[in-house]
């Protein structure tokens, strides 16, 4: 399924990912910690996340953990 979202925050975008997934955002970090290594301290994650600080790096590990692959597409503006 294909996923487009205009003008909404980094946090958002994730809770939905990780909400389709049938996870909380603190499932999620769990996971990314015991899979790829992230600490697992969830205000910390949740702080980027509200402040749109994350890494576009962390932000692949988030889409490989929750089984999505991220695509840049050419839109010919």
């Amino acid at each position: 399924m294909d996923y487009k979202f205009d003008n909404i925050s980094v946090m958002n975008f994730i809770k939905i990912l990780t909400t389709c997934r049938g996870l909380s955002l603190r499932k999620l970090i769990a996971k990314l910690s015991k899979e790829r290594g992230f600490s697992d301290c969830y205000p910390s994650f949740y702080t980027k996340l509200k402040n749109g600080t994350i890494k576009f790096s962390e932000i692949k590990d988030i889409a490989d953990t929750l089984g999505y692959e991220i695509v840049f597409k050419d839109i010919k503006i």
